[in-house]
């Protein structure tokens, strides 16, 4: 049998805020590590708080179990974790996936991670048009899974895009089982949007074209805020995931008149076809 490990704020009674770390590329003592490798010039890291109101998680499989088997057991657990310690609700969470874009037993690994969370999300009572929480889902050097989030007493509220599918609607081509994630969350004063990309109904566009399809990322974040009447201004913080290094100083350009505050790391995307995703916090 394979082993999973949980880390989380889960007192019952949290009197002070308490900070996380998640670094990326360098280890940290008493942070969370991700093994993904930074690009650019600045710190590779992220700070979330725990409080009264919302608490900051995070579970880790290993590479033994079949990658379904260890998704839809890594959920189950947070969700079960969440639930006793009084933080029902998701608000976002955060996916790296050991070789994303690989095949285990002629099946892509993001779609057996899916079709894991998928089922937790269902077997725990979650619908899909207004339970899910914002998310994002890459690819990490390494086996295993590692997954973080942010659970709330109270629930946000689930925001999609006009100008895409719902990602829990997508056809069978991207997977038996449907990626279990919301475009964006709203909770209290703050929009957390899921990782995000150049995909147009359901369909990945500008194939091959990195600037190209940044544009069309850009697009759909400024339309997603738009729902929650907000803009590409009120971003406070973004993450963008750059699947070929070489396209980071490009990117990085563009990006620089836009966010103050953007770590930027090397991941492999949740499609073979897409060359970056951004994710972002508006306020």
């Amino acid at each position: 049998m394979g082993s999973l490990s949980m880390s989380s704020s889960t007192s019952r009674s949290i009197s002070a805020p308490t900070e996380h770390v998640v670094t990326f590329g360098q280890q940290r003592p008493g942070a969370l590590f991700v093994p993904l490798r930074p690009l650019g010039d600045g710190p590779a890291l992220e700070t979330w708080e725990s409080n009264e109101d919302v608490m900051f998680g995070s579970a880790t499989a290993d590479a033994t179990l079949p990658l379904a088997e260890a998704s839809r057991e890594l959920y189950s657990r947070v969700i079960a974790e969440v639930r006793d310690a009084g933080f029902p609700y998701f608000v976002r969470m955060w996916n790296y996936v050991g070789g994303i874009n690989e095949s285990e037993e002629d099946v892509e690994r993001y779609k057996l991670f899916c079709a894991g969370r998928h089922d937790a999300f269902v077997e725990a009572g979650y619908h899909h048009d207004v339970d899910l929480p914002a998310a994002s889902a890459v690819g990490m050097r390494g086996p295993g899974l590692i997954a973080y989030f942010l659970a709330a007493r109270e629930p946000g509220m689930q925001v999609e895009n006009p100008r895409q599918v719902a990602a829990y609607n997508y056809p069978p081509q991207y997977g038996v089982k449907s990626p279990s994630f919301s475009r964006a969350t709203v909770w209290k004063d703050t929009v957390f949007v899921s990782g995000t990309s150049s995909v147009v109904g359901h369909a990945t566009v500008h194939q091959g074209n990195v600037l190209a399809q940044l544009d069309e990322t850009l697009r759909n974040i400024d339309v997603v805020l738009g729902q929650t009447g907000r803009t590409l201004a009120d971003i406070t913080s973004a993450k963008t995931y750059v699947r070929n290094a070489a396209d980071y100083e490009a990117i990085a350009a563009r990006l620089a008149p836009l966010f103050a505050n953007n770590v930027f790391v090397e991941a492999d995307i949740c499609r073979a076809d897409l060359l970056l995703e951004i994710e972002a916090v508006a306020r």
